[in-house]
């Protein structure tokens, strides 16, 4: 049993990266709450664009920051997740918990163009935005975390 947790691992954190995913850990911001620890106020402003924006992938800023305002104080809406994963995942390969995921389609194409080289497969998944974390190093890059 422990060698096989251990190959399930390995395969996983093949394409997981080497920096963890923010989780429910008391120092991590939930979608629904950006501002509780991580942002300021004015993450629900109309200045949030110019000031979090990656500037890199302007055309997705102002959709990820419309999905971050839209969420405020509701936990429990549906929020449609995406994960650019490596080619040899398949498609209908599960989100799991732990797992880097971005709110934005566009962004997780990019990266799947960009850092997956072309060769990339995207999983999605619905899930309350209570579940979904960030650490503030990124608007568009989310960690999920159900529990």
């Amino acid at each position: 049993m422990i060698k096989l947790k251990t190959i399930l691992t390995e395969l996983d954190s093949e394409y997981r990266g080497l920096h963890r995913a923010p989780d429910n850990d008391g120092y991590n911001a939930p979608l629904h709450s950006a501002s509780s620890s991580i942002y300021p106020d004015d993450i629900y402003s109309n200045k949030a664009v110019q000031y979090y924006g990656d500037r890199a992938t302007s055309y997705s800023d102002q959709e990820t920051i419309s999905i971050i305002q839209k969420t405020r104080d509701k936990p429990e809406i549906p929020i449609k997740i995406y994960r650019a994963v490596p080619k040899t995942v398949k498609e209908d390969s599960p989100i799991n918990p732990g797992d880097w995921v971005t709110i934005n389609k566009r962004y997780a194409i990019q990266h799947g163009e960009s850092t997956l080289h072309g060769k990339y497969n995207i999983l999605t998944k619905t899930v309350p935005a209570k579940h979904l974390y960030t650490d503030g190093n990124s608007i568009h890059e989310w960690g999920y975390d159900p529990s």
